[in-house]
């Protein structure tokens, strides 16, 4: 943040890895499958750089004798407290290194959970001896004079998610938010699902096997964004939207005077994407799109 001369940074959700990745131990070593190659370590060090791999794309790591990793294969209930334990910890690890790296700035960090989050990491992102800020269903002043209006629920999906309700609702609770907001054009809405229609919300549509549709050899495409969220920018026209949600559809887009952003990060390939946004006299200046 430093480096962009930042003076707040935001987090649209999608905080939490979706996938254990099992690490064999035996006699000879380590070995895992991470996307279909077989990965092998040869001593701690190579352990510590696969692991690294394997963070690197969103998932977490477990190290298991290849008995115990057979037995998690078969037992969904225990595989899903290892994933949760998994989430949890690696979400308390990053916001205390957050809180490291933020003792030297002034600049604040606010988050949100997306609508896939685990409701478990909600107790960490709300202790008040981290420095990021949890901003979900609030709003917030924030440096420059703006508000920030924040929410990570969803529209439903075919994923039947943690946290996701029915449009009608969905617009009803951002519409009780977007009425405690002084001045809409002074105004950031961070909402985790993009508006729908948008070209920030293409996505593959699935069939009723959640797998993508395919017509002449091609993977069919369409919105699968929030018409409540089209709706609330619609009428409210806030400065600006900060959305994630759909990671295959970033780019930025204006809906009437609003200017709409989705970074579009592709975590199964270790790019993290970001945008610098200038902002001055209720305008937004500038919309650059960075990568790291």
């Amino acid at each position: 943040m430093n480096a962009y001369k930042a003076d707040v940074a935001l987090l649209a959700g999608d905080l939490t890895g979706k996938a254990i990745v099992p690490i064999a131990r035996s006699d000879h070593g380590y070995s895992a499958e991470l996307f279909g190659v077989h990965r092998t370590a040869r001593d701690e060090e190579e352990l510590a750089r696969l692991e690294r791999d394997i963070a690197d794309v969103g998932y977490y790591s477990f190290v298991a004798d290849a008995g115990e990793a057979d037995r998690l294969v078969g037992d969904e209930a225990a595989r899903d407290d290892l994933l949760e334990r998994l989430m949890n910890e690696r979400m308390q690890a990053w916001m205390e290194l957050a809180t490291e790296r933020l003792a030297d700035t002034e600049v604040p960090l606010y988050l949100i959970p997306g609508n896939d989050d685990s409701f478990s990491i909600d107790a960490i992102l709300d202790r008040e001896d981290y420095a990021p800020v949890n901003a979900d269903g609030r709003v917030i002043d924030i440096p420059g004079g703006l508000q920030l209006l924040s929410y990570g629920w969803s529209n439903e999906t075919p994923w039947k998610t943690p946290r996701e309700v029915p449009e009608e609702e969905l617009h009803a609770r951002l519409d009780g938010l977007a009425d405690q907001v002084r001045d809409q054009r002074n105004a950031v809405f961070m909402i985790h699902v993009p508006p729908h229609d948008s070209g920030l919300d293409t996505a593959p549509i699935l069939d009723e096997n959640l797998r993508p549709t395919i017509s002449a050899g091609d993977v069919l495409r369409g919105p699968v964004g929030s018409t409540a969220v089209r709706q609330v920018i619609e009428e409210r026209q806030p400065l600006l939207g900060v959305h994630g949600h759909v990671h295959e559809a970033g780019g930025e887009r204006r809906i009437g005077a609003t200017v709409c952003v989705n970074p579009g990060s592709e975590a199964n390939h270790g790019i993290l994407r970001g945008y610098l946004v200038d902002v001055a006299d209720g305008q937004v200046e500038l919309v650059q799109r960075i990568e790291g």
